[in-house]
């Protein structure tokens, strides 16, 4: 989350591989230092995952919900096993980086919960459920995990004393404009923070930011400048809110701040001339752009939703497995795979990747397999059928496909999807072509690719000669 203009806080997550429980270690990072790297802050008290994180008016960070319990590898992402769930809220200071526990709420608020801050400086946690998949049938959600109800977290500085008052507000700003925020008691004003309004979902808050402003005393207002720009502070309605010499909030006005002023406004050629590429889009650039075959990965996620929906820390894993140049970035939702491209000519580190990945990815996928197309001279050894060695790549032996070595998922019932007739002759039929030559016959094999033993074995799913 951004607690300050180009200042992020990774808060918990996860699952630890080796003991498959979220983790409670928090990071920061300053995008405006001149080598931005991330930096250990205070852990919270409570392993979480699936919590929400919620800015105060004051600048502090307010944790609720989320979840302590491991699970094992496959089911913590929600559990909700007696004292998994976390009750107790937390708040963060980024003057002490100091977390302090508060009070607790009396319901789990793990997956598919939300946290809202109100205009009146407090905080509603809200909601939580999970459905129950099952195969072709629509289930209700588990009665254990859902609350269509909500609590009201009063933050420690509604009991500071009185509160500031805002009598009158703009209803838009713009960019740079400086405005009145009118209060009967202006020399006691001491912060100005502006806060886009919530927009929750999955443990994350995309709209939230927070700007900081320095507010003038006058005789019945207080005089504030509007950020800049864009680049700090996005168009949108934002929570205006007055602190006092005790950084207690007033209830917020909803300000809504608008494009730059005509003077400031960059020229329109510029900004005609920029694009940005969707997802679809991106997929199909770096299709195009592939020199090589493409490597095809099998993974289940964790979440019930499917690889789609739960992509995101598989594609950053994928991208940093030694020999990766390119990962598509959208998998492939009726198989469940992933679709990558190495920086080399050689083969996946099969043996390797799946350990690499478990780590990469916190134990958050299944991984069922790779799958490779391999052009190359095919040869009869010893009644074998192999690729010869290249340069590139070691000798690899050829074998017939094995049902479940299939990395494309039946989603339905989660198992490999069934071999149609010719992929499941494909390794007979190609003996057939090549078995009666005396040389090495030019072929493009596609399969899954398994070490056994030391040795590279391609099982022939389908075949060019």
């Amino acid at each position: 989350m951004l607690y300050d203009v180009g200042k992020i806080l990774y808060i918990g997550g996860g699952n630890d591989p080796s003991t498959f429980l979220p983790t409670n270690v928090c990071e920061t990072i300053d995008l405006h230092q001149p080598a931005p790297a991330w930096k250990r802050t205070n852990s919270m008290h409570f392993r979480r995952r699936q919590h929400n994180a919620t800015l105060l008016p004051d600048g502090t960070v307010l944790v609720t919900g989320g979840t302590q319990g491991g699970g094992g590898p496959n089911n913590g992402f929600n559990d909700l096993t007696p004292n998994a769930p976390v009750h107790a809220a937390e708040r963060w200071d980024p003057a002490t980086q100091q977390w302090t526990v508060l009070a607790a709420e009396d319901v789990d608020r793990c997956y598919h919960s939300t946290a809202v801050l109100l205009p009146d400086g407090r905080v509603m946690s809200a909601g939580g459920g999970e459905y129950q998949p099952q195969t072709g049938v629509l289930q209700p959600n588990n009665p254990k995990d859902s609350h269509p109800n909500c609590q009201i977290f009063s933050p420690p500085y509604l009991f500071r004393g009185p509160r500031p008052v805002i009598t009158s507000a703009p209803a838009a700003i713009q960019y740079g404009q400086t405005f009145e925020v009118g209060t009967p008691d202006p020399q006691q004003i001491a912060q100005v923070s502006m806060i886009r309004l919530s927009s929750v979902t999955h443990s994350f808050d995309q709209n939230q930011r927070i700007n900081f402003l320095r507010p003038t005393a006058r005789a019945t207002s207080v005089g504030v400048t509007a950020p800049p720009g864009a680049e700090v502070c996005p168009p949108g309605h934002y929570l205006l809110f007055l602190l006092n010499q005790s950084l207690v909030p007033s209830v917020a006005r909803i300000v809504k701040i608008e494009g730059q002023p005509v003077a400031a406004v960059r020229p329109v050629a510029r900004l005609a001339a920029l694009r940005v590429l969707g997802p679809v889009e991106k997929d199909a650039a770096i299709a195009a752009k592939a020199q090589r075959p493409p490597v095809i990965v099998g993974l289940s996620s964790t979440c019930p939703y499917g690889l789609a929906a739960c992509w995101g820390g598989a594609y950053v894993a994928l991208r940093r497995l030694p020999g990766v140049a390119m990962v598509r970035p959208m998998a492939d939702a009726k198989d469940s795979v992933a679709i990558l491209y190495l920086d080399h000519d050689g083969l996946p580190d099969v043996a390797n990747w799946p350990k690499e990945f478990e780590k990469l990815a916190n134990a958050s996928y299944a991984w069922r397999g790779v799958e490779v197309t391999v052009e190359g001279d095919l040869m009869s050894r010893a009644g074998n059928f192999v690729f010869a060695a290249t340069v590139a790549r070691p000798q690899v032996k050829l074998a017939p496909l094995e049902p479940g070595d299939k990395v494309q998922l039946n989603l339905e019932n989660g198992a490999p999807r069934p071999l149609p007739e010719e992929e499941r002759t494909a390794f007979e039929n190609l003996s057939k072509r090549t078995g009666s030559s005396t040389s090495a016959v030019r072929a493009t094999v596609t399969g899954p690719l398994k070490q056994v033993d030391g040795a590279l074995v391609l099982e022939v799913r389908k075949f060019e000669i």
